[in-house]
């Protein structure tokens, strides 16, 4: 098997109207070997809902204990994360299909 090349991670707080097609730009990527983490820094929307209707085994969410802002986000995804390489997202960010294969 080959090792996990990118940690894409990505915060979310409060952003169940963005994030599935924030997710989607990442899914669509040309480069496929990565894992996605998201980290619901206590959300009061459905955010953790439509995360979890995503349907793909690279895709782990992980939930805040209290609101510690974007920055512990980030910083807890990092602690969790396989890859080689560390990719962050926004949870209201598209990306272009090809940029993880132009980051490589």
């Amino acid at each position: 098997m080959n090792k996990l090349t990118f940690s894409i991670i990505m915060p979310a707080y409060n952003v169940e109207e963005f994030v599935e097609n924030a997710i989607s730009s990442v899914t669509q990527q040309t480069y496929q070997n990565y894992e996605l983490i998201i980290v619901d820094d206590c959300s009061t929307d459905n955010t953790v809902d439509v995360v979890k209707k995503i349907n793909d085994p690279r895709i782990v969410i992980l939930r805040q204990p209290r609101n510690m802002g974007a920055c512990a986000a980030r910083n807890r995804g990092i602690d969790e994360s396989r890859g080689s390489i560390i990719a962050f997202q926004d949870s209201d960010d598209l990306w272009n299909e090809r940029k993880l294969e132009r980051q490589i």
